[in-house]
């Protein structure tokens, strides 16, 4: 019996369980009994937890825990210490971004970046750590990524940039892991055939007749379509009922974006926003033979008052059209040819012309490439383009084959009269 006594433990206590591992607790400075957090499979290692907690308990009583707020105490410690996931980063990244004016982000260029995240980076990267993002894993990325040129480009800088910002501004990184020579690069130059003024008819006729004037426009006035479709009755100036001068104002944009606020596939309420640069802020001058065009749409589908829009809701004249409904579908056809399902709207109009290759976006090339036939200089594109570029306005500058073979005529003509022998002076 006094062996046993001189045994028995004056700190905490030990009980075997009948799974036949060990439990180990004591009683805390506030008297509250405190079990260890887990059960032990040998006696010695609940001796060990004991003495341990000894130690904590007397030696410093004004900072003791219990073992359980410890534990939660280190786990926060270590969730500080980890660096964040890359969409945790991306995302506090793109709402904190700001354009090389200093200015937030434009709906439609969050909108951009957040599309290339959600389809092509998230899935790769999105639940890693930025300190595990490899070099490797990147190129791995890279390789396997199934999309085109463009958006495989678009995905890698978008990478890239988020990537370095966690090195030189945050310096969460010693080195950015996205380094592949080339992969950023994408052709500046889309190959584009110009509609023909037979394939434009042919969209206008096929388009819904408060439609036409909108592809109208966005071919001899090379607007956008965020530009026609926030258009305004007080926009557009005309002269008299004899007189074929017209001229539309461009000064704001719609645009509806996919924002990173909201869950995929749900869509904001349409934004009204000032061009990107103030070059867009333009007057351009209508065509004298739209303007018979011009009259009869204002007439028909335009309702009264100066902010009526010009391509509105057909449900609701107050609200915009939405661009989904100006694109419409192309009709299905069955294996002979015959339409299954009716189309309607600009990619049916494309498929009755047959330039499926078109986007609506496309028809400012046809008019940029019809304004440099006549003479248009690049100053004068770059209004009429809204562009604060040479560079930008000569992108949508596209020569067709029967212009460059009468523009080599001409400079034949020339070079033939600069090769001619002179006449020797006084002959």
């Amino acid at each position: 019996m006094v062996a046993r006594r001189a045994n028995r433990r004056t700190f905490g206590s030990i009980r075997n369980l009948p799974s036949g591992r060990y439990q180990a607790r004591y009683t805390g400075p506030t008297g509250e009994v405190v079990p260890a957090p887990v059960t032990f499979t040998a006696r010695m290692d609940a001796e060990a937890w004991l003495i341990a907690e000894r130690e904590r308990h007397f030696e410093k009583p004004e900072t003791w825990a219990a073992p359980k707020t410890r534990l939660q105490e280190a786990q926060r410690a270590e969730e500080a210490a980890r660096l964040p996931t890359f969409r945790e980063y991306a995302e506090k990244w793109i709402k904190n971004r700001r354009s090389s004016k200093g200015e937030p982000l434009r709906p439609t260029t969050r909108d951009k970046y957040m599309s290339n995240l959600r389809v092509h980076v998230f899935p790769e990267f999105g639940d890693t750590p930025l300190d595990e993002i490899t070099r490797t894993t990147v190129r791995a990325w890279y390789d396997n990524l199934e999309t085109g040129p463009a958006a495989r480009a678009d995905s890698y800088s978008t990478l890239r940039a988020i990537l370095n910002t966690a090195v030189i501004d945050d310096e969460l990184l010693a080195r950015n892991p996205a380094y592949i020579r080339g992969a950023g690069v994408k052709s500046v130059y889309k190959k584009l055939r110009p509609a023909t003024l037979d394939e434009l008819a042919v969209m206008v006729e096929a388009m819904p007749e408060r439609r036409r004037l909108l592809l109208l426009l966005a071919t001899w006035c090379a607007l956008r379509s965020g530009e026609l479709r926030e258009l305004r009755r007080s926009d557009v100036v005309l002269g008299f009922e004899d007189d074929a001068f017209g001229s539309v104002s461009v000064g704001r944009g719609v645009v509806r974006p996919q924002t990173g606020e909201s869950e995929p596939g749900r869509r904001t309420a349409p934004i009204v926003g000032d061009p990107k640069t103030p070059a867009g802020v333009r007057v351009v001058s209508i065509p004298g033979a739209l303007i018979p065009v011009v009259r009869s749409h204002l007439d028909k589908h335009v309702a009264a008052g100066p902010d009526s829009l010009l391509f509105s809701s057909e449900r609701d004249h107050s609200k915009h059209l939405a661009e989904s409904t100006l694109n419409g579908r192309a009709a299905v056809l069955d294996p002979e040819g015959n339409i299954q399902t009716p189309g309607f709207g600009w990619r049916e109009a494309r498929r009755v012309a047959g330039r499926e290759d078109l986007d609506l976006h496309d028809l400012r090339h046809t008019g940029a490439s019809m304004a440099g036939e006549e003479g248009a200089s690049i100053a004068e594109l770059m209004h009429r383009l809204g562009h604060s570029t040479p560079a930008m306005a000569m992108r949508y500058q596209h020569s067709t084959q029967d212009r460059d073979r009468e523009l080599g005529r001409k400079l034949s003509a020339r070079a033939e009269r600069a090769t001619r022998t002179p006449t020797p002076r006084g002959a």
